[in-house]
């Protein structure tokens, strides 16, 4: 009886940590591709309402609490898994098609982060001093893709493959 109430504790954590980790991953990338889609557009149709400088700030501390989030429950998914640091030393382990997978999610959050530092703490003020900067537009593109890209290695390391 003992052991069945740990294992039903176990899956309830995993689960709210995985519930925990699919929210912010559903803020992230909804987030990116609502500023992709919709706020650039609009900011086409009327520049002078400035419509993604006053939805970035509104949105700014969102995104970056969804982001802390994924750092801190992708981790602890993988350590849900079985895969912790010592697993994660071994080259073997980065030699297999779920190891090769993490690889590039990793490569590509890792990338995305620093995207996105550049985005909101060098590019985000030269916006709201008032300078037209087109790398904004190109780096926010960047970012929307590649969080597309890393959902997607997470859906393939979900299914095992």
């Amino acid at each position: 009886m003992v052991g069945c109430k740990v294992r039903f504790v176990n899956e309830f954590l995993f689960l709210v940590l995985l519930s925990t980790h699919i929210l912010a991953a559903t803020t992230w990338v909804g987030g990116v591709l609502f500023f992709m889609l919709a706020a650039v557009p609009a900011a086409r149709a009327a520049p002078q309402a400035r419509i993604p400088l006053l939805l970035g700030r509104a949105f700014r501390p969102v995104a970056w609490v969804a982001l802390c989030v994924l750092l801190v429950t992708g981790p602890l998914l993988l350590l849900a898994r079985g895969i912790g640091p010592s697993v994660l030393a071994h080259a073997s382990f980065w030699r297999t098609a779920f190891g090769v997978t993490l690889g590039v999610k990793l490569s590509l959050v890792a990338l995305v982060a620093m995207l996105t530092v550049w985005h909101d703490m060098v590019l985000g003020p030269r916006i709201e001093a008032g300078l037209n900067t087109h790398a904004t537009r190109y780096v926010g593109r960047a970012i929307g893709i590649l969080s597309i890209a890393i959902l997607l290695a997470a859906i393939v390391l979900a299914q095992g493959l």
